[in-house]
């Protein structure tokens, strides 16, 4: 396994975790079998968002002698009501839902407490204004029920509006590179399907900006994203008129290679598809290339780094992706930890000799030797 810092919780969190989702109505020895089939190879980032007792039931069974080696990412704000999903904003029903979490997993605290599903301007208000559901969950961090305080959302002004308040440590965000070149305002009540079969096609530059700018202020606030939704609902695997059709190792590598991201949560509903989302620990890098994207005429990522060093290798063995990454975020905040980032790279911009053999390789057109300029006039090496 392969570890990243959670942001500013210092944790340290396998890149690949695992989301509980689509074990919900499995029985319990298929839960118990995937589970174990990821903290056996490592995973140790678990979330759990359903407040259905048999996906607790289950997930606690499997976390029986093994409690210590799980970071475990619990919601408020999840609820069942006669048998069914349903969102909650009062905190008195939230905290029995939460006590039940407890009891359920047979632990005292989670790890990270994420407020669940806050989208829309007047929800995040709901929840972070006085005696909202905010105030519950730094109750609960407060009694030791809860480590660290996150929040899920699938939408990009929210979602900054929570990590520029300071309120939040990790942020759970749908990341795909589908939903990543889509108009925001599209994406909300629209199938995947539906976007991917509809002419002519989307612009997209507003949305790469919204979006990537919202990873890299993550990045510089040194709040840690949890990327969900990485296959888009195995949408990506299928044929579709974009002929784009992407492997889990490539979603995988295209959603880490995105700033800020710590660990990716796919949802699997088998040993197998556990097994598929571990393969990337141990895929090449030509299995891990997701740049065939920039083929879809939807998806026009001309001009922008996709991190995903298909440059490499630098005769002078700069990390360009990494370093590119790291310029991309100081043009949205020259914070301290902007600099700790670049002042770690064993090689830095000025050792460029501007040969431009990573232009050439590069398959989004990125003009790589103004982007290593910039990073000279910004951290003086």
């Amino acid at each position: 396994m392969i570890y990243r810092k959670l942001g500013r919780t210092g944790i340290d969190v396998g890149i690949v975790g695992l989301g509980l989702e689509y074990l919900e109505f499995e029985p319990e020895k298929t839960v118990v079998s995937v589970v174990h089939e990821a903290i056996d190879n490592d995973v140790n980032y678990i979330d759990l968002f359903m407040a259905s007792p048999g996906i607790r039931d289950n997930f606690g069974k499997a976390l029986e002698k093994k409690r210590q080696k799980v970071i475990i990412a619990g919601h408020i704000g999840t609820v069942m009501r006669d048998g069914k999903y349903g969102r909650s904003r009062d905190n008195t029903e939230c905290q029995t839902f939460f006590d039940d979490l407890l009891t359920r997993l047979k632990t005292d605290y989670v790890d990270v407490l994420m407020l669940h599903f806050v989208d829309r301007r007047e929800d995040y208000e709901c929840v972070f204004n006085s005696g909202g559901l905010f105030d519950l969950a730094q109750k609960l961090k407060q009694q030791g029920k809860a480590r660290f305080i996150g929040m899920s959302s699938h939408n990009v002004p929210t979602s900054l509006q929570a990590v520029n308040s300071g309120y939040i440590d990790v942020l759970m965000f749908s990341l795909n590179p589908a939903f990543d070149t889509l108009p925001e305002e599209v994406v909300p009540g629209v199938s995947l399907k539906e976007i991917l079969d509809r002419q002519p096609p989307f612009a997209i530059d507003e949305a790469v900006s919204a979006r990537q700018t919202l990873y890299h202020v993550c990045a510089a606030q040194n709040v840690a994203v949890v990327a969900m939704k990485p296959y888009a609902a195995g949408v990506l695997f299928r044929e579709n008129p974009s002929s784009i059709i992407l492997t889990p190792i490539q979603c995988l590598s295209y959603a880490l290679s995105q700033p800020a991201v710590c660990t990716v949560v796919p949802g699997c509903k088998n040993v197998a598809e556990m097994q598929a989302a571990l393969a990337f620990l141990e895929a090449t890098d030509e299995e891990k290339d997701f740049s065939a994207i920039h083929s879809n005429p939807m998806w026009k990522l001309k001009g922008n780094c996709m991190y995903c060093n298909h440059c490499l290798p630098c005769p002078v063995s700069i990390d360009i992706g990494t370093l590119t990454k790291i310029v991309d975020t100081a043009g949205f905040s020259m914070s301290g930890t902007v600099v700790a980032d670049y002042e770690v790279l064993s090689v830095k911009a000025s050792a460029c000799t501007e040969c431009g053999t990573c232009m050439e390789r590069c398959p989004f057109g990125v003009d790589v030797i103004a982007n290593m300029n910039q990073a000279v006039e910004i951290f003086g090496e």
